[in-house]
């Protein structure tokens, strides 16, 4: 009898840690699972990050070809020019090669549209543009801001560029106009002066 009861407690305690070890072994498996599901989220991560660097680089490319071709447009034989001061405003006024492109080609459009002589052009927007930088510098923001709020002052609108410190009025515009005999003229002779 001695030897059943003790046959059955080493049946009993064999159980016990056949059990245990099951549990241990469910929890590791439990815990791979889990180690296993944040490496696939990782690697989720990473591959999603790698797709958005390729999303953003073809858009890049794609910017700065437009901004190019506007650039080319805009300032014809001189746009070699205007390329050259735009792969070098990283350094001088902080803006992507892209970005300087963008805003001169709008600035030198917006000076065309005035009247400004085709020769004068690029040394006026590259002028224009560093302002808004220093503009930037001074107050705060973007360069890239800065120059849409110098540019929105040849569309007739002054509210943008206080934020700068520069108030203009039509009113003090106008007087302007009148001390220097111009106040008659008309059309785009008006818009030039």
């Amino acid at each position: 009898m001695a030897r059943s009861v003790d046959l059955a407690i080493r049946i009993l305690v064999d159980s016990s840690r056949a059990s245990s070890g099951l549990a241990e072994a469910g929890s590791g498996l439990d815990k791979f699972a889990a180690g296993a599901r944040k490496a696939g989220l990782a690697a989720g991560a990473v591959l999603g990050v790698l797709g958005k660097l390729a999303s953003d680089a073809f858009d890049s490319a794609s910017r700065l070809e437009q901004a190019g071709g506007a650039v080319e447009s805009v300032f014809g034989r001189q746009a070699a020019a205007v390329k050259s001061l735009a792969s070098e405003a990283a350094n001088g006024v902080g803006l992507a090669t892209a970005e300087y492109s963008e805003l001169a080609s709008v600035l030198g459009s917006q000076l065309g549209n005035l009247g400004v002589a085709q020769d004068q052009i690029v040394g006026k927007t590259d002028g224009l543009i560093k302002m808004g930088a220093d503009l930037a510098a001074t107050f705060g923001g973007t360069t890239s801001e800065a120059v849409e709020a110098l540019s929105s002052l040849f569309r007739g609108e002054a509210d943008p560029i206080e934020r700068y410190g520069v108030s203009i009025k039509q009113s003090d515009i106008n007087a302007r106009l009148a001390a220097q005999g111009l106040d008659k003229l008309t059309g785009n002779q008006l818009r030039q002066a």
